[in-house]
């Protein structure tokens, strides 16, 4: 029996011996085997982590230059608006001379009716197309004498208003001592209601039958 118990003691230290042995052999190989390390590679992270570091130039359009024209800016408003203001501005019209608005008047009546002693609108005598020209472009005061062309004659000779040269567009022509007034529209010639046949026309200023007397400065 107790040769037995022996035996069996021997064997457990056996035992015991050969496991220790085995543990002191594979420590070291599990300790130095480099198979796990590349899983845990510290070079993959950066293989991960680019995607999350991105281009500096990839944020420029959320740090961008505005594209708004300057000139839609607020400080730029009141300039734009000035601009606008000066451009807007209506230029001066070229001012009309009296002389002019009463011929414009009198060409206007061209192709009316002669008829003695007719002030217009439908139909004139020559002193009557006269007065009616004045008086509608508001310079009526610029002339006296009545009606007739002789009595308007001699009060511009009475106002020393004649002479028989530098006529100036509106003036009054007189033909005859008064027997036949005009209005001088330029160029060397006048308007003019003539007679019940040829009515009121424009005619050279030395084309009539009566001869010319003398140019009324009415200074219009």
């Amino acid at each position: 029996m107790g040769f037995r118990n022996h035996g069996l003691r021997a064997i457990a230290i056996a035992t015991l011996v050969a496991i220790a042995s085995i543990s002191v052999h594979t420590a070291p190989v599990a300790a130095t085997d480099p198979s796990p390390a590349p899983t845990t590679s510290p070079t993959a992270a950066p293989a991960t982590a680019a995607p999350a570091a991105a281009d500096p130039t990839t944020a420029a359009p959320a740090t961008a230059v505005p594209t708004t024209s300057p000139t839609n800016s607020p400080a730029a408003a009141p300039v734009a608006a000035q601009s606008a203001a000066t451009s807007s501005v209506a230029r001066p019209a070229v001012k009309v001379s009296e002389g002019a608005h009463v011929v414009r008047i009198a060409m206007a009546q061209r192709g009316k009716r002669y008829a003695r002693g007719a002030t217009g609108p439908r139909a004139f005598d020559c002193s009557g197309l006269v007065r009616y020209s004045y008086r509608i472009a508001g310079v009526s005061r610029r002339i006296g004498g009545g009606h007739a062309a002789r009595g308007m004659y001699r009060w511009a000779r009475m106002h020393g208003l004649t002479s028989r040269s530098n006529p100036q567009i509106g003036d009054i022509v007189i033909y005859g001592n008064g027997t036949h007034a005009a209005i001088y529209i330029g160029h060397g010639r006048v308007v003019s209601a003539l007679n019940r046949r040829q009515g009121i026309r424009v005619t050279a200023l030395h084309a009539l039958g009566a001869p010319f007397t003398t140019f009324i400065h009415t200074h219009i």
